[in-house]
């Protein structure tokens, strides 16, 4: 009798799922039945996060046609926030932004426990500052050290490249208050009115981020002389070692018109987040199609030919949602 219990217990707790070898074991996900209404953000109009996230989207629908994505501009750092709030189901960022997320430094004091990791892009964003050919500095520090009346753009206050660019000059000693105060002016402003304002002689130049071949700085560097500034060591040291850019990344010569030499400048690269409390199924079905169209999203810019099916697990900065794990794992891509 109490063999015949003991069997009809063990059987009825194999058959509720309440014992299971090894592991509780996740159910296969069909993509072709995944069904849902996404809303994703990029970066600015024109950057590359906004690339990244339109190839992405792109990918997704043409495999998987009854996921829907409707995509916004956004904001390395804002789209943290937003996804956090459950406005965006996922976004462009970058793997210094990831980092501080998960770390709780910079512009990410307060933990974000909605936001996770999906995919790393594998490409190189630089951090550069070009210039009008005859601005009468080199280097970014010598816009300090001379106390330059310059006119200078960069994006709007509060968005992923002004917050590192403002921590560069703080670096520096100096506030964007301080460079107005010796006679230069801050503009912040979109990139297309950033290339205007060079173009028409209202700007001397821009402090940027961006890839090889970004769309805004392939036309401003055809209509306008310009120059690339180079990072004075001391500076980039600080970039690299305490604020966690990659090191030893160079923007190629003959990238724009008027780089002539490879420049060695503090680089990021991008990672894609999402809300942790969105489906699993869904998360799994967005990293399928990224994972297997490695040339698809390759031939949509310049800047992602880096990006590779097998990596896009590797140096996100964030914990992976537990979709994009299950894919990865069963690809092999995690150990």
């Amino acid at each position: 009798m109490r063999k015949e219990l003991f069997f009809i217990l063990l059987v009825g707790l194999f058959g509720f799922g309440l014992i299971v070898p090894g592991a509780v074991m996740a159910q296969k996900v069909d993509p072709t039945k995944v069904s849902a209404s996404l809303k994703a953000a990029g970066g600015a109009v024109g950057g590359i996060g906004y690339v990244q996230v339109t190839a992405f989207s792109k990918i997704v629908e043409e495999m998987y046609p009854k996921v829907k994505i409707s995509i916004v501009p956004g904001a390395w750092i804002g789209n943290m926030h937003r996804i956090q709030k459950g406005e965006i189901d996922f976004g462009s960022t970058t793997l210094v932004m990831s980092k501080m997320v998960h770390e709780k430094t910079g512009p990410f004091p307060d933990p974000l426990p909605n936001v996770r990791a999906m995919a790393s892009v594998q490409d190189d964003n630089f951090y550069f500052a070009v210039v009008r050919k005859d601005f009468p500095a080199d280097s970014v520090g010598e816009i300090v050290k001379k106390k330059l009346k310059v006119r200078l753009c960069t994006l709007a206050r509060g968005n992923a490249t002004e917050w590192i660019w403002r921590m560069a000059f703080a670096e520096m000693g100096v506030k964007w208050e301080g460079v107005d105060a010796w006679g230069g002016k801050m503009n912040f402003v979109p990139w297309a009115d950033a290339v205007s304002l060079v173009k028409d002689g209202h700007a001397d130049g821009i402090l940027a981020v961006g890839a090889e071949g970004i769309g805004w700085l392939m036309e401003l560097s055809t209509v306008r002389d310009v120059k690339f500034l180079k990072w004075d060591a001391d500076l980039f040291q600080i970039m690299t070692r305490k604020h966690g850019f990659l090191e030893g990344k160079r923007l190629k010569a003959g990238s724009f018109k008027g780089l002539d030499h490879d420049l060695l400048a503090p680089a990021d690269s991008g990672v894609f987040a999402v809300r942790n409390d969105l489906g699993d199924d869904i998360v799994y079905t967005l990293v399928k199609a990224l994972a297997e169209n490695e040339g698809k999203f390759q031939s949509f810019h310049k800047g992602l030919t880096g990006f590779k099916g097998a990596d896009v697990a590797k140096n996100t900065g964030l914990p992976l949602h537990k979709g994009a794990e299950l894919y990865y794992r069963e690809k092999g891509l995690l150990k």
